[in-house]
């Protein structure tokens, strides 16, 4: 084969599907009959109403889709396909392709493409697939399935469930540990699970006490216990039962018991001890403790990203150690300050409360104070004490929001009336502007104190949401400010200044669209979820969306997320500050493509949004 030749088919077998066929003699054969195009920008590879008997395969270049009316579809790049369809349909074709600038394209006759689509099983898949399907095939292969942080709650159990009846006595209880060598013992009510019993609940509450063995165990049990689904993963066990001081956590399956786990389990199978900060932040007693170990966190960071974690994972562990710090400085905090005079409740906003926090993050916070509140009386307590937090929040690596979103903030540590108020105002009386800036208070989550207050407020967000149609409108509008950074050429458009002036901004560009589209999708169904994944399944069973278009936006979000974590754990490694810049010239051919298809999904998404929600605007 001829030098030519040979360079053709080694530039098609870098990209799929050809790379499945390198070894197919048919390749060679068909190369020899493709014909070498050069278009000059604004030229047509496919006219309007015109016929097509070729498949287009991009090797420089770029070349955009026009539907009806020559309304743009999507662009192509280098290593790009397009024909295919029409070719199944005997040559007809709704659009129309048109070179953006100057490219150069490899003709492949339709009747290759016609006898590898029937003969050969990886290439008629691939042009089965769509773009969404083709990104969701991508991620799973990027997913690891050995890590305890990935793997679910349901692989670490060793035997089935153990149980009692609650009028069992404690003398029974106890020679059924030692016969089975257990540490616990699930308690069961009308073959319904309502309490366990663990060896330190026989140690503390019954010898210690001097308990009569004839005693019942539903006397002594712990009622209720946490539970967690078969389907949770392990590490979400492990952040649990670091937050509820627990070492035993029932695991169910449609609410019925399967098994339990231990803080043994645990340690048997973890391989990652970072995930343990979380129960050092909440040993320390002074600000130079926590100081000390914030800076573990970066080490925390790249363990997760070096063990495959998904960003969901990642997101989640990386939020509960922020909130493991609020508790702590809040809890010294009282100790410093005194015992509150009026109950309070200190809530996260914006990432955190989402669970969705990474490594480059500042604080968003505010306070809800009980309706006792008295300025005069109280004031005083609560500025100290959300000065005194905040300020060493950002001592222990979380900075200063530089929008002054925090509870150091008069406007933002308020009673709960008057945060009802400030949301009533806002949705009832929608200014673009000022929702664009305080979107961030629409996620909410209360981490300390009495939580009951932010529940009621986001109950009271819901409602309020559901009642004025026009709101959403205005969010609606605010979801489309944020672009991907699609642009009309190969490279992807760039944002960047100054030394990152070669690269664009993953969160602002990408991740934050997906954010403000399934947070209006969420109001619109009265979602109480706040994590961006856990909302979007609440708007697919809500039906808000055309099928499968809530899964597209789930992977849209993953594969952004994933290149951006990657990025950020790089970075570190360059002993580089992590920032949410990409720079596409160090991006694998692998991220670029899919990248685009993640930003093609968003692209999408904004403009139906647009349209679902379009009301009167004023």
């Amino acid at each position: 084969m001829d030098v030519e030749l040979t360079e053709i088919v080694e530039a098609l077998c870098q990209y799929a599907p050809f790379n499945e066929l390198a070894d197919d003699p048919q390749l060679y054969d068909m190369v020899k009959e493709i014909e070498i195009q050069y278009l000059r920008a604004g030229e047509w590879a496919i006219q309007p109403g015109v016929l097509n008997h070729t498949l287009f395969f991009i090797r420089s270049g770029a070349v955009e889709t026009l539907g009806k009316e020559q309304k743009l579809i999507r662009r192509m790049n280098e290593g790009e396909l397009f024909g295919s369809a029409s070719l199944l349909r005997g040559g007809k074709f709704s659009q129309s392709m048109r070179a953006i600038e100057d490219s150069l394209l490899y003709r492949i006759p339709a009747r290759w493409f016609l006898k590898l689509y029937e003969e050969n099983d990886a290439f008629s898949d691939f042009f089965e697939l769509d773009r969404e399907v083709r990104l969701k095939v991508a991620m799973e292969s990027q997913i690891s399935s050995v890590s305890l942080l990935t793997c679910p709650v349901v692989s670490l159990l060793r035997r089935p469930p153990i149980g009692i009846d609650i009028d069992a006595d404690i003398r029974m209880a106890a020679q059924m540990m030692a016969d089975k060598k257990v540490s616990s013992l699930l308690i069961m009510e009308d073959n319904a699970l309502v309490g366990i019993l663990t060896d330190r609940d026989l140690r503390n509450r019954v010898v210690a006490a001097g308990l009569d063995y004839d005693t019942p165990v539903g006397k002594v049990m712990t009622r209720d216990p946490v539970v967690m689904d078969s389907g949770d993963y392990a590490a979400e066990a492990v952040l649990k039962m670091m937050e509820k001081n627990i070492h035993h956590i029932p695991i169910v399956k449609a609410n019925h018991p399967i098994g339990v786990i231990s803080t043994g389990d645990i340690v048997q199978t973890e391989s990652h001890g970072s995930i343990y900060l979380i129960s050092d932040i909440h040993k320390q007693t002074s600000i130079e403790g926590l100081q000390a170990i914030s800076h573990k966190m970066t080490h925390t960071f790249t363990q997760l990203v070096l063990a495959d974690a998904n960003t969901q994972m990642i997101g989640n562990a990386m939020s509960h150690i922020g909130i493991a710090f609020v508790k702590r400085l809040l809890q010294l905090g009282e100790e410093k300050f005194g015992k509150p005079p009026v109950p309070y409740c200190f809530v996260a906003l914006g990432s955190q409360a989402r669970e969705e926090q990474t490594i480059k993050t500042d604080q968003d916070n505010a306070l809800i104070l009980s309706n006792l509140y008295d300025p005069k009386e109280h004031g005083d307590y609560f500025e100290n004490l959300s000065q005194w937090v905040c300020q060493n929040l950002d001592a222990c690596g979380y900075p200063l929001c530089t929008g002054d979103v925090m509870a150091s903030n008069t406007l933002w540590r308020q009673p709960l009336e008057q945060w009802k108020k400030y949301f009533s105002d806002w949705i009832q009386d929608p200014k673009a502007e000022a929702l664009l800036r305080l979107s961030i208070f629409f996620d909410l989550k209360g981490v300390y104190g009495e939580k009951h207050l932010a529940k009621e407020l986001n109950k009271h967000i819901r409602q309020e949401a559901k009642q004025n149609p026009g709101f959403l409108t205005f969010m609606a509008r605010n979801a489309n400010q944020r672009k991907p950074p699609l642009g009309f050429f190969r490279q992807f458009v760039l944002d960047g200044e100054g030394k990152q002036s070669r690269t664009f901004n993953l969160k602002e560009r990408g991740i934050a669209p997906i954010i403000d589209i399934v947070r209006v999708h969420a109001l619109a169904c009265g979602s109480d979820k706040l994590n961006t994944l856990e909302r979007i399944e609440d708007i697919e069973a809500a039906g808000l969306l055309p099928d499968g278009r809530a899964k597209d936006l789930a992977l849209a979000l993953e594969m952004i997320g994933m290149v951006r974590i990657r990025s950020q754990k790089d970075q570190i490694e360059k002993e580089e500050a992590p920032t949410n810049q990409v720079n596409p010239a160090y991006l694998s051919s692998f991220e670029k493509r899919h990248l685009r298809d993640a930003f093609h999904i968003v692209a999408r998404q904004q403009e139906f949004i647009k349209f679902r929600y379009a009301g009167k605007r004023s």
